[in-house]
């Protein structure tokens, strides 16, 4: 019978560093470097979770909350929690959950946003239910790379076409600037934003972005890639590192880099750069076929695993 613990913000940063590195796919949002960049922006502050089970430790999890009026709460727990060693049997996946549950209540007085990191199934959407929580949206889709891969490996799964316009940017004469501080970024989120506002999608901040970079860049953990025709940039893409993971964050092409193929080259020259930093997984950020089929097209043609999650949950 499952015995679970979670120990709340106990111990130093240093050991919560050195656990979320063992977590093979960690997410950005679970990351603490998320934290800060959400307490300056939203005022929200984090509660750090080691979950044991017997007094073994099986995971973790991080809960972001902010209060108002001294009385009222609101708790998020995005794309987590986090398993060192996959995901645990469902007598104790659900004791966890039910642990959660007491942990975060949703009422009148607290409001609690829960996207659990869990695959979708009917089974896993069921035990949710039977913890007392309720389903409120669909889950998050991604698409995970693994960079434990050869190049070799790499190019073989991409898809036919990507591999050819990848072929066909690489001998476009562009040039290709890595920046490991990401110092151009209030530029990339400019970008970012009047593509958002053109194609109808909500981006993350430039306020946001800018704070998470400042967070990630002391641990390794940003990369800003860029494509230049001559002096002009084409296309960038900003990944932010998180654990032995990253995230591409942000993406964006104007019509000579589309027609080039750069955001091909772009991306493919940042996996080289983040094996080499040592980052085993990229997630490749949401997916949508529905309302974004290009954007999910080119990442599904990486060759990277698709996955959803169970669902949005309160």
């Amino acid at each position: 019978m499952p015995d679970i613990d979670i120990a709340w913000n106990e111990g130093a940063m240093a050991e919560w560093t050195a656990a979320f590195a063992r977590v093979p796919r960690s997410t950005l949002p679970q990351c603490f470097g998320y934290a800060q960049a959400m307490g300056k922006t939203h005022g929200y502050v984090p509660r750090l979770g080691m979950i044991a089970d017997k007094g073994r430790a099986i995971g973790m999890v991080q809960v972001l909350e902010r209060r108002s009026l001294k009385v009222f709460a609101q708790r998020q727990l995005h794309r987590g929690p986090l398993w060192f060693d996959g995901e645990p049997e469902a007598d104790v996946l659900e004791a966890v959950l039910r642990r959660l549950r007491r942990e975060c209540p949703d009422n009148p007085l607290n409001r609690f946003s829960f996207l659990p990191e869990l695959a979708a199934s009917p089974e896993t959407e069921a035990m949710l239910l039977r913890c007392g929580f309720r389903r409120t949206g669909p889950g998050y889709r991604t698409v995970w790379l693994d960079l434990g891969a050869s190049d070799e490996e790499l190019r073989a799964g991409l898809a036919r076409d990507w591999r050819q316009r990848l072929k066909g940017a690489e001998k476009a004469g562009l040039t290709l600037d890595l920046d490991p501080e990401a110092k151009n970024l209030p530029w990339l989120a400019k970008q970012e934003h009047d593509q958002a506002q053109a194609k109808h999608y909500r981006e993350m901040s430039g306020r946001l972005a800018v704070r998470l970079r400042n967070a990630l860049h002391k641990a390794d953990g940003v990369l800003l890639a860029a494509a230049l025709d001559g002096t002009a940039p084409v296309a960038a893409a900003l990944l932010l590192g998180h654990g032995t993971a990253a995230t591409y964050q942000i993406g964006w092409s104007n019509e000579a880099g589309k027609k080039t193929g750069a955001m091909r080259l772009v991306l493919w020259r940042a996996i080289g750069h983040l094996r080499e930093r040592g980052f085993r997984w990229l997630d490749l950020g949401g997916v949508n076929p529905d309302t974004a089929p290009g954007v999910t097209e080119f990442k599904l043609g990486t060759g990277g695993a698709a996955t959803e999650s169970v669902g949005l949950f309160r």
